[in-house]
């Protein structure tokens, strides 16, 4: 598990090296970074997300093991379906934004630094919520419902999930952020479904990725004052085969 978590971080590091080297978002990217991180906690909505959601996650313990044995024994998904919300909130979903900013960005006829500018904000927030999430898996230690050992609080699928569909509601307005966040829903209801994660873990998850993609989305947009979001705006997701 250890090696495998090392080889994701080994991949995103060069991703992040790479977007970081081929623009300037903003000059002084390091200083967006912190400025972003902080913005998680600071801003005041971030905060209302937080703090309802880790009160839910706390009375959500108490129904845990409830929630586990209905979905264990009548099933919440079908197991294409679950199996695609494995996959989506795993390997699949950053693949689909980038190429989603690709591809939007190109029918819009956006310039190379404004897509590569979308690429680094994107993946800032990704790489930090990932940062965060397994901080947070190591700290607290929960033990999964399905038996395995420590990683279960919260669902890092789930924010991982939330912090892209955050990002898309940001960039792309409601419409597309409701489909987005359908998807991320999604994951953290295969999640339980397959035995992965307790409600509590996916309920923090969830808010976790959300307040991670939207304090960034939000200091990009205020940096950005090219970026207009228009009801006319697509966002056309293609999925890596």
């Amino acid at each position: 598990m250890r090696m495998i978590f090392i080889k994701k971080q080994f991949i995103w590091i060069i991703i992040i090296t790479g977007l970081v080297s081929a623009g300037d978002l903003p000059s002084n990217w390091e200083e967006y970074w912190i400025k972003s991180c902080k913005t998680v906690m600071t801003n005041q909505f971030n905060q209302k997300i937080l703090g309802i959601a880790a009160l839910a996650a706390l009375g959500a313990t108490q129904i845990d093991m409830k929630v586990k044995t209905y979905a264990q024994t009548r099933g919440l998904l079908s197991k294409p379906v679950s199996h695609f919300g494995d996959y989506y909130g795993g390997a699949w979903g950053h693949w689909v934004l980038w190429s989603s900013i690709l591809t939007s960005s190109i029918m819009n006829n956006e310039g190379k630094e404004n897509i590569i500018s979308k690429m680094q904000f994107s993946t800032f927030a990704m790489l930090t919520n990932g940062i965060v999430t397994y901080g947070m898996k190591r700290s607290f230690g929960r033990e999964r419902p399905n038996g395995s050992c420590c990683q279960s609080f919260p669902s890092g699928h789930t924010s991982h999930s939330f912090t892209i569909a955050a990002i898309a509601h940001e960039l792309y307005g409601e419409s597309v952020g409701i489909l987005a966040y359908g998807l991320a829903t999604l994951v953290a209801v295969s999640r339980i479904n397959d035995n992965k994660h307790y409600l509590s873990d996916v309920l923090f998850g969830a808010a976790l990725g959300s307040t991670v993609g939207r304090a960034f989305a939000l200091n990009y947009n205020e940096i950005e004052d090219n970026i207009v979001i228009t009801p006319y705006m697509q966002l056309k997701f293609t999925f890596p085969l």
